[in-house]
């Protein structure tokens, strides 16, 4: 955008609900106009904008496996006397 202001990610995400259709019926000279627009609208990148265009869904994908956490031994065995000691 022109001014300070950002858009937010749900204003982006609206944005680009809106804005896909034009996109992929759009030839190639035109798609070129519109990411440019679209980059200068919403102010992220023309990659960032193209996988954000082209996965099935604007939806935000949930993870789907939460990273296991991963301690030294002596770091686990710390926590787990101070966890005893606490309860």
């Amino acid at each position: 955008m022109q001014d300070d202001t950002q858009m937010t990610l749900t204003q982006r995400r609206k944005y680009l609900a809106r804005m896909r259709p034009r996109y992929l019926l759009a030839d190639r000279a035109q798609q070129s106009r519109l990411l440019d627009e679209m980059e200068a609208v919403s102010g992220m990148h023309r990659k960032s904008l193209l996988r954000l265009l082209h996965p099935p869904s604007l939806a935000h994908q949930p993870r789907t496996a939460q990273p296991g956490k991963t301690y030294a031994a002596a770091l686990e065995d710390a926590i787990r006397l101070i966890c005893e000691s606490l309860d």
